[in-house]
């Protein structure tokens, strides 16, 4: 056994993440309940383990090391796996024979989240399953720390194929959709410009579909609506039902909500990058049986569901 790994402790790693996250040893403390004396101690002796500082001080707090920034990297990966094997463990323990954590993008889960676990748990009864819905950035990270087995959600263009496996179920776009009762459900004909004389509601300005749709709008020399950016069903559902807002969603979610009367499309082509819905978890990590059949229950509630060009 190699001094490395007779006296690196899974403590020491819960410290780096903690001292990384928080950015000063007092926060790091309360959180993990030491002392900030003791604290700092245990921090000498990691740098005793690695051979080298992990955290630099500044004037905005503690700052992670090059070394230290591979040290939170394996850290993650591995609590990550500890996690999964305790929820493996627990779960063989209550009579059932594994688990499944599932993140999903935000936009995703009614529909074809919802139907999918439904579909997934009929079939696979015996089977932990714990269910994330987020942001894709957030739930990325949480997949890459290990703490989420697999991901339904947007296949962006910059996702590296050498880290991720991914499984496209569909391709689309963009669409605006507002309640049955919005003044443009009796207009004749729809165009940006007459959209944009209503407030939307979007995609957060930081996201890829934001930047793009308001780039293009300036191109068009129109002026940008009043916009409320969140990701949120339950939220878009109620503002919509409440105003006259225009709400921008996946074209296939719109198109499921608009079948159940829920929402209106409306007819006018937004012009913005299609892009896929799959299923997505790491080159790295096993695709176990559950992971499969999981992603057969997401892909047969697509299918049997949904109409492209509805």
């Amino acid at each position: 056994m190699t001094p490395f790994q007779g006296k690196l402790r899974i403590r020491h790693l819960e410290i780096v993440l903690a001292v990384a996250g928080f950015g000063t040893l007092s926060k790091a403390a309360i959180q993990l309940s030491m002392t900030q004396p003791g604290l700092s101690r245990a921090l000498v002796d990691i740098e005793e383990c690695v051979g080298g500082t992990v955290f630099e001080r500044t004037a905005k707090g503690m700052r992670p090391t090059a070394l230290g920034q591979a040290l939170c990297r394996h850290a993650d990966a591995i609590l990550g796996d500890l996690h999964k094997a305790e929820t493996d463990l627990a779960a063989v323990a209550r009579g059932k024979v594994g688990s499944l954590r599932v993140g999903c993008f935000s936009m995703f889960s009614s529909w074809p989240l919802s139907d999918a676990v439904r579909r997934f748990r009929a079939s696979h009864p015996a089977i932990s399953l714990s269910v994330e819905i987020g942001r894709h950035e957030k739930l990325i990270e949480d997949m890459d720390a290990g703490s989420l087995d697999i991901l339904i959600s947007r296949y962006p263009p910059n996702l590296n194929p050498e880290v991720y496996r991914a499984m496209p179920f569909l391709t689309d776009g963009a669409v605006l959709t507002c309640s049955r009762a919005h003044p443009l459900v009796r207009a004749s004909t729809v165009s940006l410009e007459d959209c944009v004389q209503y407030p939307w509601i979007t995609a957060p300005s930081d996201n890829r579909i934001q930047i793009e749709l308001e780039a293009k709008l300036r191109h068009l020399g129109l002026s940008l609506p009043e916009t409320i950016g969140a990701l949120s069903l339950e939220f878009g559902h109620d503002m919509t039902r409440h105003g006259n807002y225009l709400w921008l969603l996946p074209q296939c979610v719109a198109a499921i909500f608009a079948r159940r009367g829920d929402l209106f499309c409306l007819p006018l082509d937004l012009g913005l990058t299609r892009n896929a819905l799959a299923a997505i978890w790491r080159r790295d990590k096993p695709s176990t049986r559950h992971v499969r059949a999981f992603v057969a229950s997401t892909e047969e509630s697509i299918r049997s569901t949904y109409i492209p060009g509805e």
